[in-house]
This record gives C-alpha cells, sequence and structure tokens, in this order.
C-alpha cells in the first residue's frame, strides 16, 4: 500500500510531538533517503529488463556465429587433411 504525502506529513509532525525535530529529521532520513525520485519503479524495471534481454539475444547470436565459423574452419581443416592423401 502506497503511502500519500498527506500522511507521511501527519506522522511527521505526530513525530515531532513525540521525539522532537533532530530525532524526527534523523529517523524520516533514514525511511525516505534523498534522492528517493531517482528509485526505480517497477515501469523502470520492466524496461531495463527488456533491454538487458535484447543485448542478451545479440551477444549470443554474435557467439553462436563465431562458434559456427570456428566449426566449419576446423571441420574443413579436418575433411582437406584426410582427402588431400586420397587424391595425391
Amino acid at each position: 500500500m502506497a503511502v500519500t504525502e498527506l500522511e507521511r506529513t501527519e506522522l511527521a509532525n505526530r513525530l515531532v510531538q513525540a521525539i522532537g525535530t533532530e530525532a524526527t529529521e534523523t529517523l524520516m532520513q533514514c525511511i525516505i533517503p534523498e534522492g528517493r525520485d531517482q528509485l526505480a519503479t517497477k515501469d523502470d524495471l520492466r524496461v531495463l529488463g527488456a533491454e538487458l534481454r535484447a543485448e542478451f539475444r545479440t551477444e549470443m547470436a554474435k557467439q553462436t556465429r563465431l562458434i559456427m565459423t570456428t566449426m566449419v574452419g576446423f571441420m574443413l581443416t579436418i575433411w582437406i587433411t584426410l582427402l588431400v592423401p586420397a587424391i595425391v
């Protein structure tokens, strides 16, 4: 359940009455860190996940091409090695 700014303000006001301004500010800084507008949202994480999956697919395709090219080169080397003595 999301807490509204009004609820957060009311809680802070009650805390000031109960434990004082300085202690309230310290506690609120622990609960609501500076830069909270920079925290990732679920939508941010979805976008990041999609970007990472796309990048992963691209890198896997590159790696697969490299492996396949290496395998073809290896197979050609073996076949040529086997066929040359039979032709000569």
